[in-house]
C-alpha cells in the first residue's frame, strides 16, 4: 500500500514537471516569435519581412508581415491604382496615411492627364500643402479661363501670378513673340540676288528671276526694293533691313542620286532662297529649288532655267514672305519615334497616329517639354491606318482596315469598338452629326446611330472626305464639292454641288468657324456657309499661288494653310497668302487651344496663333510697292 501511494506520487510529480517544463518552453518560443516580429518592424524593410516570413510563415503575425510587404513594394512605386488595391485589401491598416505623401507625383500626373480644371482643383484640395500644390493651382485657374482667349496682357499677368504653372513658360513666349510683331516689324524688304559667274545666260536667268519674284511679292502686298547687280556692299545701307537673299548657281549635276543610285550625266541648277530680319541675322526662312536637265535634254550655253523640263521649277518656286520674325512663333520640332501619319489638337494635347495603328497622347501646355500621356498599342502589323480624331471622349482610328474606337480608363487605352474593312470598307473620313457618326468609306457613305447600335448607308458614292456644320455636311468626292443633311441624302437629294473638276481634285475638306476650306493637287476654295442653304465660294487659290494644299485649320478668326510649300496664313479677307510662317513640307494641320500644331514625317511642330488674332495694319501699309535703286547693271522689274 505504501509503495503504491509513493509510486503515484513520483508519477504525478513527474506529469507537474512535464507540464511546467512544456509551458516554459512554449512561453520561451513565443518570447523569440515575438522578439523577432518586433526586430522585423524595427528594421522595416522588405529583406526584414521576407526573412520573418521564411522563418515564421504560419504564425499569427503573418498577415501583418504580408501587408507590410504589400506596402513597401507600393511605397517604392507608388501608383494611385496601386493605392487603390492596397486599400481595398487592408482598409483598416494603420499604414495608409504613410502612402498619402509619395501619391502626390502620381496624383498630378493624374489630374494632368485628365486635362481639367475640376481635376487640378481636386489635387490642389488633396495636397494643399505639397510641393506642387502651386503648380496645380496654376493649370486650374489657365484651364478654367481657357487660356484667357489667347489674350497677351492677361497671358502676362497669369505668368507672372503663376510661374510654377505648366502653361507659365508658353504664355511668356506668347507675350513676347506678341511684343515683337507689334514693335519690331519692317514695312519692306530688300532684294539681293547673286548670280554665280559661270551661269549659261547670266543676266537672262537675273531678269526671270527678279520678275518671278517681284510677281510673287506683290500678291503678297509686299515692298520690294531690288539691289543692282554688282552694288558695293557700302551701298546696301540705303536698303531696307529686312533682306531676301537669292544666290543661284548651275553645274554639272552629280553623277550619284540622293538615293545612292548612278543618274544620267545632266545639269543641275540650284536656287538658294533666304529671308532675314536683318543681313547676317539667323533666317527666318530658307529654301533651296533645283532642277536637273539630263545631258540629252540640255543645250550647253543655256541655262536650265529655259530648258523644256523647266516649267515644274518655276511652278514650285516661291519666296517666302513675313512682315516681322514670324519664327518666333514656332516652337522647336518634336521628333517622334515614327513617321506620324494624322493628327488632332484639343486643348493642351495632341494625338498622334502612325501607320500601324499605334497612336500617342501628348501634353503640349509647354511645347518645348512634350509629355506623353498616354499610348495605345495595337499589337497587331496593320499598316494601312490612316486616320485619327477626338470624338465625344473617345479616340477613333481609321483607314484601310476599318474603323475602332479607343477608350480611356485607369489601365490605359482599350479598344472599345471595331469595324472590319470587311464591314464597312475602308474609311477615308469620319465626322460627327448630332449623336451620329458618319463614315465616309469606300463602299459609300454610312451612318452609325449609337441608340441602335447600326451602321447604314446613306450614299453609294465613294466620298474622300467629309465634315459638318451643325446638321449640314461638306463632302467632296474628287471632282465636286456637295452639302447636304442626312434626311436629304436619304432621298438621294443635295442642297447644292459645286463642281471643281479632276485638275482641282478636291481631296479633303475641313469646316472652320463657319466656313469651308477644300483642299486638292489645284489649291484651295473657300466656302461661305453661313447660310448653309445657299454657299457662297470666298475665293479660290490655285497651286500656282498656294502650292498644292494638303489641309488646313483656323484658329481665332485666321485661316492657315499646310502643304509643299509649309504653313501659311491667309489674309483676313482669304484671297491671298499673307506671311509664310514655315517652310517645311507639312502634311497635316490642327489646332490646339490658341496654338497649330502640324505634322510631317519628322514629327509633329507647335505654332502660337496668337500674334495674328490682334487688329490688322492699316491698309495703306499693306499696298504692294516694287521698286529698284537704278544702276548701269540693274534692272527695274
Amino acid at each position: 500500500m505504501k509503495t503504491r501511494v509513493v509510486s503515484a506520487f513520483v508519477h504525478e510529480l513527474r506529469r507537474s514537471v512535464g507540464l511546467a517544463l512544456a509551458l516554459a518552453m512554449i512561453l520561451s518560443l513565443g518570447g523569440c516569435l515575438g522578439k523577432a516580429w518586433q526586430q522585423a518592424l524595427e528594421e522595416d524593410t522588405p529583406a526584414g519581412y521576407y526573412r520573418f516570413m521564411r522563418e515564421h510563415g504560419d504564425s499569427e503575425f503573418a498577415d501583418q508581415a504580408r501587408e507590410h510587404l504589400d506596402f513597401h513594394k507600393l511605397y517604392r512605386e507608388p501608383t494611385l491604382a496601386g493605392y487603390e488595391s492596397f486599400r481595398r485589401r487592408y482598409p483598416t491598416s494603420e499604414l495608409l496615411p504613410r502612402l498619402h505623401p509619395v501619391l502626390e507625383k502620381p496624383a498630378f500626373a493624374a489630374a494632368r492627364a485628365a486635362g481639367t480644371a475640376q481635376a487640378y482643383q481636386s489635387f490642389v484640395e488633396r495636397y494643399p500643402d505639397g510641393e506642387l500644390a502651386a503648380r496645380a493651382a496654376g493649370n486650374a485657374i489657365f484651364v478654367a479661363s481657357e487660356g484667357f482667349g489667347g489674350n497677351a496682357d492677361r497671358l502676362a499677368a497669369f505668368a507672372g501670378e503663376h510661374p510654377e504653372s505648366d502653361f507659365a513658360a508658353e504664355a511668356v513666349r506668347t507675350t513676347e513673340a506678341v511684343a515683337a510683331k507689334r514693335s519690331a516689324g519692317f514695312g519692306a524688304v530688300g532684294l539681293v540676288l547673286e548670280i554665280d559667274p559661270e551661269t549659261p545666260e547670266r543676266m537672262r536667268v537675273r531678269r526671270a528671276l527678279v520678275d518671278r519674284m517681284a510677281k510673287l511679292t506683290a500678291r503678297f502686298g509686299v515692298q520690294l526694293m531690288v539691289a543692282p547687280d554688282g552694288i558695293a556692299p557700302e551701298r546696301l545701307r540705303d536698303f531696307p533691313a529686312a533682306r531676301l537673299e537669292v544666290r543661284h548657281v548651275e553645274a554639272p549635276a552629280p553623277r550619284e542620286s540622293g538615293e545612292g543610285q548612278i543618274a544620267r550625266p545632266g545639269m543641275l541648277g540650284a536656287t538658294d532662297v533666304v529671308l532675314r530680319a536683318k543681313a547676317g541675322e539667323a533666317p527666318i526662312a530658307k529654301r533651296r529649288f533645283e532642277l536637273r536637265v539630263e545631258d540629252k535634254a540640255y543645250v550647253p550655253g543655256t541655262s536650265v532655267l529655259f530648258s523644256p523640263t523647266a516649267s515644274k521649277y518655276w511652278s514650285e518656286f516661291f519666296v517666302p514672305v513675313a512682315s516681322w520674325r514670324n519664327d518666333t512663333t514656332v516652337q522647336p520640332a518634336i521628333p517622334l519615334s515614327r513617321p506620324v501619319v494624322e493628327l488632332d489638337g484639343f486643348g493642351d494635347r495632341a494625338v498622334v497616329l502612325y501607320e500601324d495603328g499605334d497612336f500617342e497622347l501628348l501634353g503640349l501646355a509647354d511645347p518645348t517639354r512634350p509629355i506623353t500621356l498616354a499610348r495605345y498599342a495595337r499589337g497587331e502589323d496593320y499598316k494601312k491606318w490612316s486616320g485619327i480624331r477626338s470624338i465625344a471622349g473617345r479616340i477613333a482610328i481609321y483607314g484601310e482596315e476599318g474603323l475602332e474606337f479607343v477608350r480611356f480608363t485607369a489601365k490605359g487605352a482599350i479598344a472599345e469598338r471595331t469595324w472590319s474593312r470587311g464591314e464597312i470598307g475602308r474609311v477615308l473620313s469620319i465626322t460627327q452629326v448630332g449623336d451620329a457618326l458618319v463614315v465616309a468609306s469606300s463602299k459609300g457613305l454610312q451612318v452609325f446611330d449609337p441608340k441602335t447600335d447600326e451602321m447604314r448607308r446613306v450614299m453609294g458614292r465613294v466620298i474622300k472626305s467629309v465634315d459638318a456644320l451643325d446638321e449640314t455636311l461638306v463632302l467632296v468626292d474628287g471632282e465636286s464639292v456637295y452639302l447636304s443633311t442626312l434626311p436629304l441624302l436619304a432621298q438621294n437629294r443635295v442642297i447644292a454641288q459645286l463642281k471643281l473638276g479632276r485638275t482641282f481634285g478636291p481631296n479633303n475638306v475641313r469646316v472652320l468657324d463657319r466656313a469651308a476650306v477644300v483642299t486638292g493637287p489645284g489649291g484651295a476654295l473657300l466656302v461661305d456657309l453661313k447660310n448653309p442653304d445657299k454657299p457662297k465660294a470666298i475665293a479660290k487659290l490655285s497651286s500656282r499661288e498656294v502650292g498644292e494644299v494638303v489641309d488646313a485649320s483656323r484658329v481665332r478668326g485666321r485661316t492657315f494653310l499646310v502643304g509643299e510649300r509649309g504653313l501659311q496664313l491667309l489674309t483676313r479677307g482669304l484671297d491671298r497668302v499673307e506671311e509664310t510662317i514655315d517652310v517645311g513640307d507639312r502634311d497635316r494641320v490642327s489646332v490646339m487651344g490658341r496654338h497649330l500644331v502640324t505634322s510631317s514625317a519628322a514629327g509633329i511642330q507647335v505654332v502660337d496663333s496668337t500674334p495674328w488674332a490682334e487688329a490688322p495694319p492699316p491698309a495703306s501699309a499693306r499696298q504692294a510697292v516694287v521698286y529698284s535703286i537704278p544702276s548701269s547693271g540693274g534692272v527695274n522689274p
